[in-house]
């Protein structure tokens, strides 16, 4: 019997992509995307008295300019399971809690479809800034190890 294992995922990048037309290029968008941490840790328990681990908050700081009024989203999408040699755990047992919401939403990794973390419309002249803390569910199938992925926060405004 397993009596605690340390999991860990890496946060490997944040990117911003725009979307512009052609005509609009004299006045593209300009987008701005940090976060606090290059990496999420996960620590040692014990599945019965702590079923679901929560990692230290990362703060994501945002900004959004010459978006003249159009939408902007930022989503979050797995390289993949986590994983430490053979052993995995799916990425669908992380999810996250994100403050303030809106424009901040909960919800699940995913390792195929990027999953909204934060959305909103026009622009964001001022720099602000979200929390997002992720959660790890703790069972007692997981194998001890360091468990590592990719994480791609992305800022676009089509």
């Amino acid at each position: 019997m397993n009596t605690g294992h340390g999991v860990r995922f890496l946060v490997m990048s944040a990117a911003v992509c725009a979307g512009v037309a052609m005509a609009e290029l004299a006045h593209a968008q300009t987008l701005d995307l940090t976060l606090s941490t290059p990496s999420v840790t996960f620590a040692s328990a014990d599945p019965d008295t702590t079923p679901s681990i929560a990692a230290a908050a990362v703060t994501v700081t945002y900004r959004v300019r010459d978006n003249a009024g159009g939408g902007w989203r930022v989503t979050v999408l797995a390289g993949g399971d986590l994983t430490a040699g053979a052993a995995t755990i799916p990425i669908n047992l992380v999810t996250w809690t994100a403050t303030p919401a809106p424009p901040f939403q909960n919800g699940t990794m995913s390792r195929t479809i990027a999953q909204t973390l934060a959305s909103g419309s026009g622009n964001v002249q001022a720099f602000r800034n979200g929390t997002v803390v992720f959660r790890l569910e703790n069972r007692w199938t997981h194998n001890t190890g360091i468990y590592t992925t990719s994480i791609a926060f992305t800022l676009v405004a089509p």
